[in-house]
């Protein structure tokens, strides 16, 4: 089929997990499409780098402003919402379709169906539950994906079923899985001064990358680390929405004599493939559901076993024992026992891994999250 012309629509520019599979879809679809993006940022910048046509279309502080969580601020911003959408729909009218990256994007991308755009797909990329969303927000965009979004991408069978559960159309869902290009993680390294200018040395390592946020649960790998004597953890990421009093705790938590030294924050970094390879151990602590967990199928690419809380997408990318470990939501026992065990058995570890990189190769390529994103695009336009 003939590149469709895309228009890929994102509310932010922050660079998410989101964000980061919108650059590879883009890049994918760049001779025939574009992005834009309703505010500025680091995206618009690493777009611009590898040759993607992209407009920045600011939406005003009311936009932006709602939060997941809101109820009626979302009903007042309604008319700041509508004149966006106008505008939005005057670019997309040169278009096949939109593709919505985030619940915002989709409201403004269903509002400007209704002002002329053409079809719309939904990529869903969170799991529509009380833990994250209002019950305004969820009934809001779910009610017009009904009637407005001509297929939902959804990143994972429980993103899929949360949006069924809420009274999602389920003819309408696709789960596409995202990809990671595996050359990233192909490049010659050096783990020993990688270790070394990160002040590690021989220590075991263990890694956590994420933006840091309570339902992430950077809180349950501190606690299981003042059980784990000499071992030291790299915080990779930092916060992106303000959680200013949940990092603080963090901080007073890594500040306390037993861990002392141990914990190195690295805040947001680019070279997340040479971290993830230099660690013995990555940990996914999500307290509540992973729509997906990108972050664990980096750690599989990287060739290092993986641990992952026992809930939403992380149930569907590690058979546990296998491939990674699965552990109950904030069980902190749990979560020590199982990097105790791979730090000492090595040979364990090292099969872990083994099988992760297998699957990963597998099942979660770009290559082939490209390849069944397109048979939903052949949907929409044959």
């Amino acid at each position: 089929m003939k590149q469709p012309r895309i228009l890929f629509l994102n509310h932010s520019a922050v660079l998410g997990g989101g964000e980061l599979c919108l650059l590879d879809l883009a890049e994918a679809y760049q001779e025939s499409s574009e992005v834009l993006l309703l505010s500025d940022g680091e995206l618009t910048e690493k777009l611009c780098k590898i040759g993607i046509k992209v407009q920045v279309l600011p939406a005003s502080e009311s936009v932006l402003s709602i939060r997941a969580t809101s109820n009626w601020k979302s009903l007042q911003a309604v008319s700041a919402l509508w004149e966006l959408a106008g505008k939005v729909s005057a670019i997309a009218r040169s278009f096949q379709l939109i593709h919505a990256n985030s619940q915002k994007a989709f409201i403004i991308a269903a509002l400007a169906r209704l002002r002329g755009s053409p079809p719309v797909i939904w990529h869903l990329r969170d799991i529509l539950t009380a833990d994250h969303f209002s019950w305004i927000n969820c009934r809001v965009a779910v009610t017009l994906a009904n009637y407005f979004a001509c297929q939902v991408i959804v990143n994972s069978q429980a993103t899929g079923k949360a949006f069924v559960e809420l009274g999602g159309n389920s003819a309408l869902v696709n789960v596409v899985y995202d990809g990671i290009s595996p050359h990233r993680f192909q490049q010659p390294l050096n783990l020993d001064n990688l270790r070394n200018e990160l002040g590690i040395g021989n220590a075991p390592l263990v890694g956590i990358f994420s933006r840091l946020s309570y339902w992430k649960g950077q809180h349950i790998l501190l606690e299981a680390l003042r059980k784990l004597t000499g071992v030291h953890v790299l915080m990779v990421g930092d916060a992106l929405f303000g959680e200013t009093e949940y990092v603080a705790k963090l901080k007073a938590l890594s500040d306390l004599p037993e861990l002392a030294g141990r914990v190195h924050w690295l805040g947001f970094r680019h070279d997340i493939p040479s971290l993830m390879q230099a660690c013995d151990v990555i940990v996914n602590p999500s307290t509540a559901p992973e729509p997906f967990g990108r972050t664990i199928i980096e750690a599989q690419f990287a060739g290092t076993p993986i641990i992952a809380a026992a809930n939403g997408g992380a149930i569907e990318l590690i058979e546990d024992g296998y491939n990674g470990y699965l552990f109950p939501p904030g069980n902190v026992e749990a979560l020590t026992r199982i990097i105790q065990t791979l730090l000492r058995d090595r040979a364990l570890s090292s099969q872990i891994a083994k099988q992760g990189a297998i699957q990963a190769q597998q099942k979660f390529s770009l290559t082939q999250s490209l390849n069944n994103f397109n048979a939903v695009l052949e949907k929409v336009l044959t």
